[in-house]
């Protein structure tokens, strides 16, 4: 699997929590907020963490986000 197909697998799932959500009346910032709350705390520390750093990594957001628009682009175009 590729990075690119990871990233849309993660999207995907997200975005269907979220519209989960959303679909028994919850307000979709409230969503993403009580998703990332969940997430905070099932996953280890440790691995919380380590996100942590790495989200605050501006190349490889950059690197991240960059992939993401070019799926998003790529989607458009299909």
């Amino acid at each position: 699997m590729s990075l690119e197909e990871g990233f849309n697998i993660v999207d995907n799932a997200l975005n269907l929590a979220v519209a989960d959500l959303e679909g028994r009346g919850m307000p979709k910032d409230e969503a993403q907020i009580a998703l990332l709350i969940r997430l905070w705390n099932v996953v280890p520390e440790e691995v919380a963490e380590i996100a942590d750093m790495l989200r605050k990594d501006s190349d490889l957001a950059s690197a991240i986000n960059g992939a993401a628009d070019h799926d998003a682009r790529a989607a458009q175009t299909a």
